[in-house]
């Protein structure tokens, strides 16, 4: 009850429920006992124009109908985990265009797929034509019924997502959750017909190597779509294209550079839709740029902010702006560590595999003891070392197998020496004398 007062606090049905909770919740508890909640569903019907002058149809739910979708919801999404590939990441928890991590975010994975899987030659895209309305009732119950063994919550769910003349409404809460549960049979078949797939609401990318593989792949959805599901797909916006072009896929061009490495930098970069760099471009305000400073950040487009803040006197949100990156601090080479000798503390460290699984990197954080005048100052200087040091390695392999990480870390009064390759001092058993014999023995045998 409480979730779906988010966003309506305003409303007088909202105030009056929040006055009287436990009322409220008693009717609702009475109400699907008996069945009568069926007759309270109620939806209010508007027409939006979105940005792109596309029109849609919107449904707003009542605070009760609004309620009783957000339960089943509840009651639903586990059985829908067990089962999600996590393909389709819109309107997921932890998912979403943005999201943070390459496996839950449609930015980050796609351009893990443009910049580094240079195997991949060819993409194709495929969009459903007005989806929500060619979902009928009768399609959503056969898939709920997969995953769902209560005939009851089979029947409370179709009563509760579909509106009472059988159309799946856009606005609601449960919508995106049963457009899910009716593509949860092709987000896992299409696992089997090209090395990457991503899906975002009806919106469907594939990648591969081969052109003929996406061929087979893209009449297999058609199919699959208009046989099993009852929908179409659109003609004008499925079409199969080489990577190596600019393409768009929910609102960020994706731009690969040909000739590199997946080790390469300047692998490829991604900007945002013209649409929405010409909108920005008359943004006027501070309140209206936010929303598009979220857009820009997670593209190649500081200097369109840049720009953009300065010709509107706009709050200048670039200028806080940084990379992030692991242990990032001034570098020292290890040599001039092992010629002055200085004594630093190792805070943290990362190691590096070649393609046999032998680590052949080290990067080290440290931190050194500033020293002003001859006298300390009381402040840790950052610094951090990385290469290939094989001496180095071997020592911070052998104690993390001894210790663990978490045990030895940080690790204090270290200092390097140059002895046959660079060493940390003590961490090596030297010879101080030649024991002739053994050498003599070795030599007659």
């Amino acid at each position: 009850m409480k979730k779906a007062t988010i966003g309506h606090r305003g409303k007088w049905e909202v105030r009056r429920m929040m006055e009287h909770p436990d009322e409220y919740r008693d009717r609702l508890y009475n109400d699907l006992l008996s069945g009568e909640y069926v007759g309270h569903i109620h939806y209010k019907e508007m027409d939006r124009q979105g940005r792109n002058g596309k029109e849609r149809h919107l449904m707003s739910p009542s605070l009760y109908t609004r309620v009783l979708q957000i339960a089943w919801c509840a009651v639903v999404l586990p059985y829908y985990r067990r089962h999600d590939p996590l393909d389709g990441l819109n309107c997921k928890v932890g998912c979403g265009i943005t999201a943070p991590t390459r496996r839950r975010g449609i930015v980050k994975r796609m351009k893990h797929i443009v910049y580094d899987r240079r195997d991949l030659q060819y993409g194709l895209m495929i969009d459903q034509r007005k989806c929500y309305d060619h979902i009928k009732r009768g399609v959503f119950r056969r898939k709920l019924m997969k995953i769902v063994n209560d005939r009851w919550l089979v029947d409370f769910g179709c009563n509760i997502v579909f509106t009472p003349d059988g159309r799946l409404p856009i606005g609601t809460p449960s919508s995106p959750l049963a457009h899910h549960i009716v593509m949860l049979d092709m987000d896992r078949m299409i696992r089997s017909l090209a090395p990457i797939q991503v899906r975002y609401a009806d919106n469907v990318f594939l990648a591969s190597s081969s052109k003929e593989e996406l061929q087979r792949a893209k009449w297999r959805i058609k199919n699959w779509w208009w046989y099993d599901l009852g929908i179409r797909a659109k003609r004008q916006d499925t079409r199969i294209f080489p990577l190596s072009l600019p393409f768009d896929f929910c609102g960020y061009v994706f731009h690969r550079n040909e000739d590199k490495k997946v080790s390469d930098h300047d692998k490829g970069y991604t900007t945002i839709r013209r649409s929405t760099a010409k909108r920005i471009r008359h943004c006027k305000n501070n309140a209206s740029y936010a929303s598009y400073f979220g857009i820009m950040k997670h593209a190649d487009s500081y200097r369109l902010m840049h720009t953009t803040e300065q010709k509107m006197k706009l709050q200048e949100l670039s200028a806080r702006i940084r990379i992030d990156r692991k242990m990032d601090a001034q570098r020292i080479e290890v040599r001039e560590l092992a010629d002055s000798g200085v004594v630093f503390a190792i805070y943290d460290y990362e190691l590096r595999r070649d393609k046999d699984g032998k680590t052949n990197w080290i990067k080290c954080l440290i931190g050194i003891q500033e020293v002003v005048d001859g006298q300390p100052t009381g402040k840790v200087l950052a610094r951090e070392f990385h290469g290939n040091y094989s001496c180095l390695i071997e020592a911070i392999e052998s104690w993390e197998k001894a210790f663990g990480r978490s045990a030895m870390l940080p690790i204090e009064d270290v200092t390097i020496e140059n002895q046959c390759g660079y060493i940390f001092s003590g961490s090596t058993n030297q010879l101080k004398y030649i024991d002739e014999y053994d050498y003599q023995q070795s030599d007659c045998a």
